[in-house]
This record gives structure tokens, C-alpha cells and sequence, in this order.
């Protein structure tokens, strides 16, 4: 399934009571009219086929700007609650990589259980009661950052679909660490 189509599919979920309140609303204000109901339904496809397409082109928008400013790749998984992906980092910035998240506003529970690994809480929006749990492994060898991100304790995810927390998350979690999406590039194959 495409990002877009899943993004509509997730639209269209979080739309339907509007479409079964005003079939609801017709049947009570004409006395369970069978005309009436088949317009209102006809009336209410039609609303919410429109409401959930454009909500869903937005969402879909949104989601691919940010996967493109973190350089992360975007694909039907980006609504699931765990998100894992593989992030380069250069060689020697492994402890840049730390400092930045140390400091970073949204970070907080910072654990290094390993020398290679970091767990902590991630704020993905503007309110503080709301955060995901993500870890950092390190792999010096291959100069990669395996991220991965679990759940969305009670945030709005994108465009308020109420799903793609994690994802976005992995988004700002790359941009404000400074990590690269792993795009096979020439100078890392040799």
C-alpha cells in the first residue's frame, strides 16, 4: 500500500461519524423518511469522500516534507507504532551525536544502558504530557544509527489523524541529531 492511499485510509477512519451523524440527524428531523435518508446518505458519501481526500492530501504533504528534510525514506509503514530505521552517522561524531541529544529540549530520560546504545522519551509536540519511547544503537563499524521509535502515548500524530506519531518522530529525531538516511552513496560501498 502507498503512503497516500494509507493516509486516506486513515482519514477516511477518522471521518466516518461524520458521515453516519448527518444520515442520523435526517432521519430524526423528517420521521424516518426513506427519501430523505437516501439523500441524506448520498449527501454525506459525497461530504465525506471530499473531507477525507483533502485531509488525507494534506497529511500525505506533510508527511513527505518531513521525510525529505530528515532524509529519511517514506513508505506505507510510516503509520505503524514502531518505526525502525537505519541512519548514518560519520565516523568520530558518535559523541556529538550524544551531546546534541543531551541537549536537546524534546530528549529527556536519557539512559545508556550500553556504550553503544541510548534510550530515552521523545516530545514529538508542544505538550509536555505527550512523548514516545526511542533508543539509539550505535554500529561504529558500519557508521550507521539504528533508531527506533515505539508508540505514541496520546499525541495527535500527523494532521491529527491520530497515527504516524513515530514516524514523525524518526523525522525530528534525524534532523535534530544531525543524522543522514542510509542512501547507499559511492564512498560508503568501497
Amino acid at each position: 500500500m502507498s503512503p497516500a492511499l494509507a493516509c486516506w485510509r486513515a482519514s477516511a477512519t477518522f471521518f466516518s461519524p461524520l458521515m453516519v451523524l448527518p444520515v442520523l440527524m435526517s432521519l430524526w428531523n423528517d420521521h424516518s423518511s426513506w427519501s430523505a435518508a437516501g439523500e441524506g446518505v448520498l449527501a454525506s458519501l459525497a461530504a465525506w469522500g471530499a473531507v477525507s481526500l483533502g485531509w488525507a492530501a494534506v497529511a500525505w504533504l506533510l508527511l513527505k516534507r518531513r521525510a525529505w528534510a530528515a532524509g529519511v525514506r517514506l513508505d506505507s509503514g510510516a503509520f505503524q507504532e514502531r518505526q525502525t530505521h537505519l541512519l548514518w552517522v560519520d565516523e568520530g561524531r558518535q559523541n556529538q551525536v550524544r551531546e546534541r541529544l543531551a541537549a536537546c529540549e524534546r530528549a529527556f530520560l536519557i539512559l545508556e544502558p550500553a556504550a553503544d546504545e541510548i534510550t530515552f522519551r521523545w516530545r514529538p509536540g508542544r505538550r509536555p504530557d505527550h512523548s514516545v519511547r526511542a533508543s539509539l544503537t550505535f554500529d561504529a563499524v558500519a557508521g550507521t544509527v539504528l533508531v527506533d521509535v515505539r508508540g505514541g502515548d496520546g499525541h495527535p500524530g500527523v494532521a491529527g489523524l491520530r497515527k504516524g506519531t513515530a514516524f514523525l518522530t524518526v523525522c525530528q529525531i534525524a534532523r535534530a541529531l544531525g543524522l543522514v538516511g542510509a542512501k547507499p552513496r559511492r564512498d560508503r560501498l568501497v
